[in-house]
């Protein structure tokens, strides 16, 4: 729960030439939603190339990266094709049979740890990101933020 809202804010707070976008993955998640969300929050530059509008960089976030569901053969789909866009700088568009290559873009992940629909990720996917831990807090710490940001809402 924290670790969205650490993200968010980070990335609110961002210089200007930077944008964000959220990606938020389901059980229900496909490649083909996060191929939407990709061409829908970066601009076609010319036909087989996306980025962010001119003289900026791009962050997406992805939130609970961990959460598509399974397919026959153990990997998740929308996390494969996360990998191959950091990997390869871009993604096989499936319709249209070409490679579109992604500039200036950079991702930034969160997720639980596996159990309770969650499931554990590649290594091949984590391999790209640098680790880190937001710990458990008391029940006491959680009563305290949740009433501050229940009040800024009722106020």
């Amino acid at each position: 729960m924290g670790k969205s809202v650490v993200v968010k804010d980070f990335l609110a707070t961002a210089p200007d030439d930077i944008v964000s976008a959220c990606v938020n993955f389901s059980g229900k998640t496909t490649c083909k939603n996060l191929q939407d969300a990709f061409e829908g929050n970066l601009e076609a530059k010319r036909k087989t190339l996306l980025g962010p509008p001119g003289g900026k960089k791009m962050i997406f976030f992805i939130d609970d990266v961990n959460m598509p569901q399974l397919d026959r053969y153990f990997s998740q789909p929308p996390c494969e094709l996360l990998r191959q866009t950091i990997d390869s700088t871009g993604f096989y568009d499936t319709k249209k049979l070409i490679f579109k290559q992604v500039k200036d873009t950079r991702f930034i992940c969160a997720c639980a740890p596996p159990g309770g629909g969650r499931n554990a990720v590649t290594p091949r996917l984590f391999r790209h990101f640098n680790m880190v831990w937001v710990p458990e807090l008391s029940d006491a710490s959680m009563k305290v933020i949740f009433t501050s940001i229940l009040k800024g809402f009722l106020d």
